[in-house]
């Protein structure tokens, strides 16, 4: 079996990178990052045995966590039409074999952006960032997915504000499970 030169390699990745920084509206230079990341892994030969378009998806959600540009991995598998789990797995071999320190996304800007998808008004809004700021300082927050507990923030928020919002469009605008916001509002309610 023959294998794919390392320049026709990265030809082939620039153009899934390009199609997916258009579908993400994402600016140039997380594309250029994303290339830089794509070089690296061509060089540790980690593309070997793995598909390029999960390698590329990977990349590009790399770029977006280590620039903290609010894009989740449900963005990514959205936008790409790959299973999550396959970007997932790509994604953790390039941080381990790479050794990168990925920043945790801002919990504030998974707030805004369910906000702005729902609509919610801004006393709601002030309120769960109180609450996520509370579950901060008392450490919290470590290791959770910042959708998950924005998620959970804005619904415990609607509720000690009296503004009904359901976990069902809650869920769909955040691209998370109602199960998923249901244990993170168990979590930040056990520590108020």
């Amino acid at each position: 079996m023959n294998e794919i030169p390392h320049d026709h390699h990265l030809k082939i990745a620039i153009d899934k990178l390009n199609i997916l920084k258009n579908n993400l509206a994402l600016p140039d230079t997380l594309k250029e990052k994303s290339i830089h990341l794509y070089k690296k892994i061509i060089e540790k030969n980690i593309p070997k045995g793995r598909s390029i378009d999960a390698m590329v998806a990977a990349t590009i959600y790399a770029a977006c966590r280590d620039s903290d540009t609010p894009r989740t991995l449900n963005d990514v598998t959205e936008a790409t039409g790959l299973r999550k789990n396959s970007i997932a797995k790509c994604y953790r071999a390039i941080l381990v074999t790479l050794n990168l320190q990925m920043p945790v996304s801002d919990i504030e800007q998974c707030v805004l952006r369910i906000a702005k998808g729902m609509g919610i008004s801004e006393k709601v809004k002030e309120h769960a960032m109180i609450i996520l700021d509370v579950a901060k300082k008392r450490n919290h927050l470590a290791g959770k997915d910042p959708m998950g507990v924005a998620a959970a923030g804005i619904y415990l928020a609607s509720i000690d504000n009296e503004e009904k919002i359901s976990q069902g469009d809650l869920a769909r605008t955040s691209m998370l499970s109602e199960v998923t916001i249901r244990n993170r509002c168990k979590g930040l309610r056990s520590i108020s």
